[in-house]
């Protein structure tokens, strides 16, 4: 390989390298902040729970509703498995037995 052969394959796998970190950098920095504001829906909307414990999606990509599953403590003690449609409204719960 010369040299002009050997700078040009570097920097295309290096361009496509960083892209690709850039794009899944987006992506995660995308469905935190969308957690985030879940949970701030969540908590302005239901003033009972105490704290939220953790949160998923269900759901893939290209569904246009996304549903999340929250636990959540209500009171000191007690969890709460809670599902919403990301606008603070919860659509079902069930309690957490340990």
């Amino acid at each position: 390989m010369n040299t002009l052969n050997r700078k040009l394959f570097f920097t295309i796998v290096g361009g496509t390298v960083g892209t690709l970190l850039v794009g899944y950098l987006a992506m995660t920095l995308i469905v935190q902040a969308k957690f985030q504001s879940v949970k701030s829906e969540v908590l302005d909307h239901n003033p009972e729970i105490t704290s939220i414990e953790s949160i998923n999606r269900l759901g893939g990509w290209g569904e246009f509703f996304r549903e999340y599953v929250l636990i959540v403590k209500k009171g000191p003690e007690t969890e709460y498995r809670i599902w919403t449609y990301g606008s603070g409204k919860i659509t079902s719960e069930e309690v957490l037995i340990d």
